[in-house]
């Protein structure tokens, strides 16, 4: 009678201590996972490639230990009381100065030591399957899937359900089709013409009250007014809106129809006219909106300054994107915004709040990141922000934040955010933005009770599920998500060779007076992609064709976009890089890689005899002493020869057009380009004071057109510069003067060259 419950409490007793026993051989388990990862990082640290060892050791916490020492300490933190925080003494390396020699090893290294991750995770899911423990078993299977892609074992164990060419869960499956969804749309609307024309006796009512002079130009559902002299470039951005109509139709599940846009908008490309229209309403906060702001809203009229043709249309595709979600939070509005700019363009050059006058100092290295228009660096951000295993941005802080406040960590999550929550149900962001404007009405900002309403309204998903959706989705962390991604991983796109062409460029650049660059293995991933598609259609010769991606040829509607601004270089061969890039400067969009100041890191792949550079990336604040905007020929140096003219078919359509314009259509050959580089990725903003006059040493004016950053092929243009085209060759000593206001004051390079 006394056996059986002796019997019992030894059976509770050992039950008891295989709990301690199961914990410490899961957390011995980490431990040796994280070891791993350590010495990867380590090593990666020391060949040179800093932003690969940051995010594996971001993982090393993340996924293993939270508080691994050597980890923490490496990536620049120390620990005070029972936190960790950044050690001010040390700044972590955000540069790459590892060779190609070194990279590729390295990154198969790294394909091995991830299948050993996974196969570690395989013998545990499988131990504690054998042991009946499910749930401790789909964690291990998860993290084999996390590490390696098609592991049979573990998709049957999870029970996953086809998607696309992989295999997830219904969640993942709804992440990918609208993410297909969405990209079909993008692409197919990028080739979608909509009628727009000019109209006259359209009054807009805070533009006329400042007394400046516009044009107005209409499409089926949009009002747009503007300079006379961007009449091309304000049909364009109509354009765009239309097509971004089309795209939220596929993005967003409630209806979208209407007659007409309620409401019209204003951009001019001159900074002056956009405060003189402030001025002549006398908006609220006007001295605040006057220093600090780019776009503002009198009545019905979005008004702006837009100082190039891409931020032109980066503001008529916010407006769209922001008016159809219907959403009035500051951090879901801005989020939205960026996010449609992103999913069309790869690209933001609008910020509602200028952020280096919001946080009145220079930008820092991180801060130059955070500011970059490149949406493939906010993508890199987002990444090591949802590797973080402490910080950031709670998801439930977002409809808080106020965009004239905004931090750079705000920024992006909001971004990153809203573009999760598109994929995955835009109707439940709509609600979060109505629970928040609800509580905000009555004086309530707290984020934990934000979480509380939520929660009362989609009882089946908490706002920490929604974080941890959006952490797995950004770092990738099944097959389906990978795919939806489709991201080239940096330590890839690593080439043996890079390193010389690295050192010729900054030779090439330092012959120009300008200070050498470093190299990213990060902005090089795009180069890989196209370098490998030009490679593969080798009869891609002509500057129209090696500047865009077909996709019917294998390319992808981004990767077009990038090759708008990529540098190429056929039949490249680096014991001629000298004679190469001294080519480039009768090229002006490629004389700008060497003449830029605001160029602080490239990236540059390899294919075979196809080099590509990536110069826009990296482009941020210059150092102190070499600010300023520059010019070729180079100021105050009239000893350069030059040939006098260049032919058409190196430089390609866009200067075809530009003579058939000023009637010299089917002429061979345009004048030796003048050029000014200011090195803006935001455009030119100084449009309505910019002057150049080009003259022969007699005095003689030589007819030519000025253009600006508005095209699409490099050869003839890239971000921050203008350019001056004689139509005709140049013959004899010329002599030229560039001139704008800068603020009040009055800016002024003068030069000469001969052209033979």
């Amino acid at each position: 009678m006394t056996l059986r419950p002796f019997l019992s409490s030894v059976v509770a007793l050992s039950l008891l201590a295989a709990v301690p026993a199961q914990q410490n051989e899961e957390a011995d388990f980490n431990q040796r996972q994280a070891k791993a990862l350590n010495t990867f990082a380590k090593k990666a640290f020391e060949k040179g490639f800093p932003r690969t060892a940051k995010v594996v050791w971001l993982q090393v916490h993340k996924l293993y230990d939270p508080d691994n020492v050597e980890a923490w300490t490496a990536l620049g933190y120390k620990k005070v009381g029972q936190s960790w925080n950044p050690d001010a003494s040390r700044t972590y390396p955000l540069a790459d100065t590892g060779s190609g020699a070194d990279g590729q090893p390295l990154m198969k290294q790294y394909e091995a030591l991830k299948k050993d991750l996974a196969n570690q995770h395989r013998q545990q899911a499988e131990k504690w399957q054998k042991a009946g423990n499910k749930v401790r078993a789909d964690q291990h299977w998860r993290m084999v899937l996390r590490w390696i892609e098609g592991d049979a074992q573990a998709q049957k164990a999870l029970a996953h359900i086809e998607v696309g060419t992989v295999t997830g869960t219904e969640l993942e499956k709804t992440l990918y089709d609208r993410s297909k969804a969405i990209e079909k749309a993008v692409e197919e609307q990028s080739r979608t013409d909509y009628e727009v024309k000019k109209v006259d006796g359209v009054d807009c009512a805070p533009v006329t009250r400042a007394q400046i002079a516009y044009i107005t130009v209409q499409s089926d559902h949009f009002t747009l007014h503007g300079d006379a002299s961007e009449e091309e470039n304000l049909s364009e951005a109509l354009r765009w809106a239309e097509r971004t109509l089309k795209v939220c139709q596929a993005a967003f599940p409630w209806p979208i129809q209407m007659e007409k846009w309620p409401g019209d908008w204003a951009y001019f490309t001159a900074e002056e006219n956009y405060k003189q229209i402030l001025k002549a309403n006398q908006v609220p906060d006007l001295e605040w909106k006057l220093e600090h702001s780019s776009t503002s809203r009198i009545g019905n009229t979005a008004v702006g300054a837009t100082s190039g043709r891409q931020v032109l249309f980066d503001a008529c595709v916010r407006n769209v994107a922001q008016g159809v979600s219907g959403l009035g939070s500051d951090g879901y509005r801005e989020g939205i915004g960026h996010t449609f700019v992103g999913m069309i363009f790869n690209n933001n050059r609008l910020f509602a709040v200028d952020l280096k006058k919001q946080q009145g100092t220079v930008a820092s290295e991180d801060d130059r990141e955070f500011q970059s228009p490149d949406f493939d660096v906010w993508k890199n951000l987002s990444l090591e922000m949802a590797w973080k295993s402490t910080g950031g941005i709670p998801a439930n802080k977002l409809p808080f934040c106020d965009a004239a406040a905004f931090t750079n960590e705000e920024r992006i999550k909001a971004w990153s955010f809203c573009d999760y929550m598109v994929r995955r149900d835009p109707e439940m962001l709509r609600s979060m933005d109505q629970i928040a404007q609800a509580m905000k009405s009555r004086g309530s900002k707290m984020p934990d009770q934000f979480e509380e309403e939520f929660k009362a309204k989609h009882a089946d998903v908490a706002m920490p599920q929604l974080d941890k959706e959006w952490e797995d989705f950004w770092t990738g962390a099944s097959p389906v998500l990978k795919a939806i991604q489709n991201n080239t991983p940096p330590l890839s796109a690593i080439s043996k060779g890079v390193d010389k062409w690295l050192v010729a460029f900054n030779e090439a650049r330092k012959s120009f007076g300008k200070t050498p660059v470093t190299w990213s293995a990060n902005h090089s991933a795009r180069c890989k992609e196209h370098a490998e598609y030009l490679k593969k259609n080798k009869d891609l010769k002509a500057p129209a064709d090696v500047h865009r991606q077909s996709v019917d040829l294998g390319g992808s509607y981004i990767g077009s976009l990038f090759a708008q601004t990529a540098l190429v270089q056929l039949g490249a061969n680096v014991g001629n890089a000298k004679k190469q890039f001294e080519k480039w400067t009768y090229l002006p969009g490629y004389r700008d890689a060497l003449m830029s100041n605001s160029i602080l890191s490239v990236g540059m792949y390899l294919e075979g005899d196809v080099l590509v550079i990536n110069a826009t990336s990296g482009i941020g604040t210059p150092k102190a002493a070499d600010a300023g905007a520059d010019c070729y020929p180079p100021r105050n140096d009239g000893g350069m020869i030059f040939d006098g003219e260049v032919p058409v078919a190196d430089l390609g359509p866009e200067a075809e057009e530009l003579l058939k314009k000023h009637g010299r259509e089917g002429q061979k050959t345009i004048g030796f380009p003048l050029t000014v580089h200011f090195g803006s990725s935001g455009g030119v903003s100084v449009r309505g004071s910019l002057t150049c006059t080009v003259q022969t040493a007699k005095g003689e004016t030589i007819e030519g057109v000025l253009v600006y950053d508005d095209g699409v092929v490099r050869t003839t243009t890239a971000p921050g510069m203008v350019t001056f085209w004689p139509l005709a060759p140049l013959k004899g000593k010329v002599e030229f003067q560039w001139s704008w206001m800068a603020g009040d004051k009055q800016i002024a390079l003068k030069g000469a060259f001969t052209a033979r």
